[in-house]
């Protein structure tokens, strides 16, 4: 089983995903008022979109430490290629918004 955990797709799965999740969860808890499309623009319109984006890549750390106490070390190195993606989307997204 362990192998099947330890590989870099999967780490890079779980790099992406697990930021948009929190995006998700954040959204549900606090801003629940606005429409999904709404909660967006608004967003876009502060100018915090970026900012929300990082804060929700750091539940990261926990799924990096998470396989490096497995020992899944290649799944770990896939956690890191996924945050520097979405680290690149949260830079675009600061200059061009």
């Amino acid at each position: 089983m362990k192998s099947r955990l330890n590989n870099i797709l999967l780490g890079s799965v779980m790099g992406i995903i697990v930021p948009l999740v929190t995006v998700f969860i954040a959204y549900k808890i606090r801003f629940d008022q606005y429409q999904l499309d709404e909660f967006f623009r608004v967003l876009i319109r502060n100018k915090i979109l970026s900012s929300l984006l990082s804060l929700c890549a750091i539940p990261n750390l926990l799924v990096f430490l998470i396989f490096v106490w497995l020992n899944c070390l290649r799944s770990a190195r896939g956690v890191l290629l996924g945050t520097f993606i979405i680290g690149f989307i949260i830079v675009g997204i600061k200059f061009l918004l």
